[in-house]
């Protein structure tokens, strides 16, 4: 699992979702999460951003291997709503309903 990190340094919002992530995603590299900053004013940031049409700042990409888009948050996560979105697409963690209705 891959996770693009959006921002600009014009975005007053983007130190903090930079903030967030650094903090949140270390945790899961045991699981092979990669994190990668995207400067969206540099061409490499640009050809991402086009790719994902990106419209607003900060935004975080969740994406498979395969560089498919699985979950985009717009803004400023809180640390405990990017862990519970980080451990979901992992598998690590049920949904609240599948404890009643699994099996």
């Amino acid at each position: 699992m891959r996770i693009l990190l959006f921002v600009s340094s014009h975005c007053p919002h983007c130190p903090n979702a930079e903030r967030v992530v650094k903090k949140v995603v270390p945790e899961y590299y045991d699981y092979q999460v990669t994190l990668s900053k995207v400067r969206v004013k540099t061409s490499e940031g640009k050809e991402l951003s086009l790719k994902y049409n990106i419209r607003s700042l900060p935004t975080i990409l969740i994406s498979d291997d395969n560089g498919n888009e699985i979950k985009r948050i717009v803004g400023v996560p809180s640390e405990n709503g990017l862990k519970d979105i980080i451990e979901k697409k992992l598998g690590l963690k049920k949904s609240f309903f599948s404890k009643f209705f699994s099996g």
